[in-house]
């Protein structure tokens, strides 16, 4: 078996009303893939980079220009992604897993793949490095940027960040500075380290927003193996309409469900569901923040009642 080190970069609407809608909510267009290709032992094979020129967000976001320098002009050279996809999936093979740095790119892959007409599944089951560096170099922040990763192991930065198949490379160099081996047999049992999607689900037209987890078609969260509605816990509210909580079947247990709501236009949202099989490690971090958002909840309220006393005095 092969690895495929994995990194992309994407363009994203220029603003909310051009996000597409169908068949996927489509958070970005990838514009950029690069990969490096090693055998087991983490020995490089060959690399490969395409540009691709987007079929929607045809226009350079201003934020993905700054950070990428992909101006305009080179973002029409590309090939189109159905060609580009059929290349890249050929050079990658039969045999192998994906390796990337974060959930994100496998994720923008799938949708970007789904778009397109093709099985969003594959490759799917992959190894976030981020977890492994975590556990043998630093246990200290819950994510690492790439940046900083590279910083920390002295990799020299030599080449421009936020080009896809630089930041493939600096992942992969990241491999060779950790004991790989070690980290692939350990992944199952890392925090998160399971957290492949077993169902996603789009939940248009919402009225009311602040009324969201209200909706039945949120509110009754299906288990992934049975379909049962599971019973669900508090949720946690993260800001920019980003929320999750741990739901139970009684049959199949707990898992960690992720609500992501987008306005679709100026009275309509649109929320996007994701259902993971929870960890320990998940069932935990969900406790501990939920007990940090009742403090907060409770200080608030009490703040609010002595300025009630207050102005009532």
């Amino acid at each position: 078996m092969n690895y495929i080190i994995l990194d992309m970069e994407w363009n994203q609407a220029v603003d909310r009303s051009k996000v597409v809608q169908s068949p996927v909510i489509l958070r970005g267009e990838v514009i950029q893939i690069g990969a490096v290709k090693t055998d087991e032992s983490f020995n490089l094979i060959d690399r490969m980079k395409i540009n691709i020129a987007p079929k929607y967000y045809r226009k350079m976001n201003r934020h993905v220009e700054k950070i990428t320098g992909i101006t305009n002009a080179q973002l029409a050279k590309g090939e189109k992604f159905p060609a580009a996809f059929e290349r890249f999936k050929a050079w990658c093979g039969d045999d192998f897993r994906f390796i990337t740095w974060g959930f994100d790119d496998v994720a923008m892959l799938s949708d970007n793949m789904a778009l397109h007409g093709f099985d969003p599944s594959w490759g799917s089951d992959y190894i976030n490095l981020q977890l492994i560096y975590k556990n043998q170099i630093d246990n200290e922040r819950t994510q690492w940027a790439l940046s900083d990763a590279v910083e920390r192991l002295q990799i020299p930065m030599d080449i421009q960040a936020h080009d896809a198949m630089n930041d493939a490379w600096f992942t992969y160099e990241i491999c060779r500075r950790l004991d790989m081996q070690k980290g692939l047999a350990e992944y199952s049992c890392m925090s998160a380290g399971a957290r492949i999607p077993l169902r996603r689900d789009v939940i248009k037209n919402i009225t009311e927003y602040k009324q969201v987890l209200a909706d039945p078609r949120v509110r009754d969260i299906p288990c992934p193996d049975c379909q049962a509605v599971m019973r669900s816990q508090e949720w946690l509210s993260f800001g920019g309409g980003r929320k999750s909580v741990i739901a139970e079947c009684t049959q199949h247990g707990k898992f960690l469900v992720k609500l992501s709501c987008k306005k679709a236009s100026a009275t309509l949202w649109n929320a996007a569901r994701t259902i993971y099989r929870a960890d320990e490690d998940a069932i935990a971090s969900y406790e501990k923040k939920l007990a940090k958002q009742r403090e907060i909840i409770a200080k608030r309220r009490s703040e609010r009642k002595t300025d009630d006393n207050n102005s009532n005095v």
